[in-house]
This record gives structure tokens, sequence and C-alpha cells, in this order.
């Protein structure tokens, strides 16, 4: 079955439809589409380079989704900024084997792995990689080269192995992000084997590909609001920035849209006083209501500046950034004083008839508490509301209602921890702490086989076991057949103790059938 990715031809893996994607087809995005379609077709190595938050990972996620409808995991990143990656990581290495003690069993790496299975392979950040972890890829790259003969699949050396020869739906990408110089060309690239990548530069959108992305994903939105919020944007991302001062992108002008369609969404649209006259008018002509620009300026600090602001030229910057929203808004620099550092948003608390949490409301924002019933709460630890917590419990409500992960940076014992804990505890929301270091590793996160001390689960065993022992029979006229057990525990005995657990249970039920045929 056959794909058509915009006039190009491409072999589908499955006939099952594909699956909804969120991307919007603009003309600039359609020529790097094009570019990509082709170079699959002739299997090659192929590298994008865009600016940060460019698409480069959203038209591998919709070119995956169009070959591979059958796949929910089709593409594979490898993060090569990741310091701690090295060869073993990615080709393999021997492990404790978990059938025979003492032996070793050999582990294919990620690479490996995703060849073997037919994956697509993304070498995010290939600029940032370690010569060391590129040399290991330039064999696999070279046996892409155009000079390979038709059909010809991807292949390498695995030292100890043998060679290793892909899927024929393997792919390999690489990805960079670059700054366009003054004549609107990247620079090239000059990591170790990048003369072997065939390089698709990803132009950036222009405003009308943006506005086109924008009405789409939030149809709700009127394009004068969303004329005005780009101007807002596009005013933010043309500041100078500073060396600590993340770049804004698309990807937050998203964020900051869903805030604001949610915000929008809670308000008359008699609060939105348009001037069709104008081709673009500000914000403060949208949106008459004070209070709800007020909120528009809080979400536009924390998607577009956020609070890194530690560094003489970072807080220069964030507060260059702040006069252009509050232009946009139609406030001066003393309302957004007050706005940012004095205005202290409204904390509620709901309870039920029974006096538990139902809901957390923090200015416009309103969280629902986990339902517990017949279940008795522990006691809360002491924690002081003040208007530095209320404000950044807000920020942190807003967060967590769009589903935004959060980073809290500040000193040791400043609170960020504590402030994590009380809103959890509000919401009766299960919070699991972890303290990251060098020395923690992947299975720490996501689990992995680890060796166990058999008799430490068999002694809670026992200890169930003896529990329910005394309530069925007399541990005094049975003291000799517990010492049994808990010796056949002691000496690692499994096989006994096991057939005297078994024992005994037949033994209990003999008993509760004995009573049950007494009953009148």
């Amino acid at each position: 079955m056959l794909a058509n990715v915009h006039n190009v031809l491409l072999l589908r893996s499955s006939p099952a439809p594909s699956p909804p994607t969120t991307f919007v087809p603009v003309p600039s995005a359609i020529a790097a589409l094009r570019t990509i379609a082709t170079h699959l077709s002739l299997r090659i190595p192929t590298l994008l380079t865009s600016q940060i938050s460019g698409g480069k990972f959203t038209l591998l996620s919709h070119l995956a989704r169009l070959l591979h409808p059958d796949q929910q995991n089709q593409i594979v990143s490898i993060h090569l900024a990741d310091t701690s990656l090295d060869a073993r990581g990615l080709l393999g290495a021997y492990v404790s084997s978990v059938t025979r003690p003492g032996g070793f069993d050999w582990q294919e790496g990620v690479l490996v792995k995703a060849m073997r299975e037919g994956k697509w392979v993304v070498l995010e950040d290939v600029d940032r990689g370690s010569n060391e972890v590129l040399g290991v890829v330039k064999p696999l790259v070279e046996s892409l080269d155009l000079g390979k003969w038709i059909g010809g699949r991807a292949s390498m050396v695995v030292p100890g192995r043998g060679k290793v020869m892909a899927h024929e739906h393997f792919f390999l990408f690489a990805t960079r992000s670059a700054s366009l110089s003054r004549d609107g060309s990247f620079s090239a690239p000059s990591f170790f084997g990048a003369h072997k990548f065939y390089e698709v530069p990803l132009q950036p959108y222009t405003i009308e590909d943006i506005q086109t992305i924008i009405s789409t994903k939030f149809p709700s939105l009127s394009e004068k609001v969303i004329a005005a919020i780009i101007a807002m944007w596009d005013g933010i991302r043309r500041l100078p920035g500073s060396s600590s001062s993340r770049e804004v992108g698309l990807r937050e002008l998203e964020k900051f849209c869903q805030r604001v369609m949610h915000l929008a969404s809670s308000t008359s649209t008699s609060s939105m006083d348009v001037d069709m006259d104008k081709a673009t008018p500000n914000l403060f002509q949208l949106f008459a209501s004070p209070s709800i620009r007020e909120e528009i300026f809080v979400h536009a600090r924390d998607v577009f500046i956020g609070g890194g602001c530690f560094t003489t030229a970072a807080r220069a910057h964030a507060q260059t950034a702040a006069d252009v929203i509050g232009e946009h808004l139609g406030f001066d620099k003393e309302r957004q004083a007050w706005v940012l550092g004095a205005k202290v948003p409204h904390l509620e608390l709901e309870k039920d008839s029974n006096g538990r949490p139902v809901a957390v409301s923090v200015g416009q924002t309103r969280l629902l508490a986990k339902l517990v019933r017949d279940q008795v709460l522990p006691p809360s630890r002491p924690f002081v509301i003040h208007k530095p917590a209320t404000i950044l419990l807000a920020r942190i409500a807003a967060a967590i209602s769009h589903n935004e992960p959060v980073l809290l940076t500040g000193e040791t014992g400043t609170g960020k921890t504590s402030i994590v804990s009380h809103l959890a505890t509000l919401l009766q929301r299960p919070l699991t702490s972890l303290n990251l270091s060098q020395q923690t590793e992947s299975s720490d996160l996501i689990g992995g086989l680890k060796p166990v001390d058999p008799r430490i689960p068999a002694s809670i065993l026992q200890e169930r076991y003896l529990s329910l022992f005394s309530k069925t029979f007399s541990r005094k006229k049975n003291e000799k057949f517990e010492k049994e057990v808990w010796r056949a525990v002691n000496d690692c005995k499994w096989k006994r103790a096991v057939g005297l657990w078994k024992e005994s249970a037949r033994m209990a039920m003999e008993r509760l059938q004995a009573g049950q045929q007494d009953r009148p």
C-alpha cells in the first residue's frame, strides 16, 4: 500500500488507517516533508536543522503515523547531549544473568535493538554528542550512503557479536538546533562525521504560517485575538536575549494560546471589544476587563519569561520582556509591578459536608481533589499561607491545570518541596519524591531486575501466615508445628515450607467446611 506524501509516493507498512495527528500543512512544512520523504525513498541518513522548537520532531512524527500506522512507538530518540551516554548504551553489554546465577548474558543496546526491530532512530542534538559516541555511529551512517546497492539495508559491526543487519523499515535521522545568520541561512554542521549526513534545513515559519497553525489548533480564538497574541509573541522573541535567558519559540506560543483560550472560555463574549476597523488591535482593545488582562499578563510572564532571573542580564531581559507584554495589554510599569509582586490571588479550599476536600481554587484556576471515601486522612504538616506562597501556588496550579511540567528553582531550604507537598495534601494526591544525583540510574525511575534475598519476602509471608494461623488454630497446641515451619524458612528449605503452608491451609478448609455442616 502506498502513501502520498505531497506527491512523493512511499510504501506503508500496514493498510490500517493513520491515527489522528495535530500536524498543520503550511507551505514551509510541506516543502520540508517532500525533501524528507525523498530521503526516505533513497534510504540515506538525514540531518534536520532548524531553530529551537522549529518543528523537527513534529514532521517526523507525522511521517511515522502515515507510513507506520500500526506502530505506536516507531520513533526512538537518543539524546546525544547526555554526558552519561557511552558506546555500551548504544551497542550493548554483558549483564548479570537472571536465569543462570553467576553467569552473564548479552543485552543489546538501544541502537542495535532499534535496528533489529525496524524503528526510526533520531539522534537528537547530534552536534553536542561526544566524539566517542559519534565514532560508534559513523559506520552505521556510512552503510546508508548513496553508493549502496538498491535495496541495501543498514549494517554495522558490534565488537564481539559480529555484523548486525538492520530491518528494512529502519531509518536514521539526526537533529540539531542552530540560529539563522544575517543572510537567512544556517551555519554548516561541524560535528564529527557531519559530511556523511544529508542535511535538510527547516526554514522558520512565516507569520502567515503561524497564524494558520494557531487558528487550526485553537479554533475558539478569533482571528483578531490570534493576530494580537502573535504580535506580542513576535515582539518578545525579537528582543536581544542574554546567555541565561531561554529562547521563545512556537512551543511557548502554543502554551500561551492554550491558557488564553481557557481564560477566554470562562468569560462572556461581551468582554471582548473587537475593533474590526483596525488590522491588528492590541490585547487591551480585545479584552475590556482589567482583571482578565491581569491574568493574561501573569500567564505571559510564566510562559515567555519564567522564573530563572538570577543574573543581572537575565533580570534586565525579563524586565524588557515584561514591558513589551505590558504595552500590548495597556499596563504601565506601576501596574505591571503591582500585578507581578503585590497582587495576591484568591485562595479557597472547597469541602463537602463531611469536611473532606473537594477542590482548590487559586486565582482563576480550580483543581479537583481526589475523592477518598471511608479512609482516615493523615494529619497534614503545618504550612503557613503567606503572600509569596499563595502567588507560587497560583503559578503551580495554572501549570498543573494545563498538564505542563514545572521546574522550581531556588536555594536549599526555601520551601520548594514543602509547597508541592502542601498542594498534594490539599488535593489528596499521592506524592513521590526522588532525590536525583550522579549515582541515579534509569532503573531507579522505571524499574529493573535487581538481586533479591528470598529470605526477606519469605519472612514477610511467614508473618502474614502466622497471623492467619493464630486466628484459625491454637498456637499453644501447635507449637511444635509452628517451630517446624520457622525452621524451614530460616534454613531456606522453600519446598518444605511451602508444603507445610499448604497442609495447614488444607486443614483450615476442612475445619471451616465441618463448621458449616454442623450449623442447623
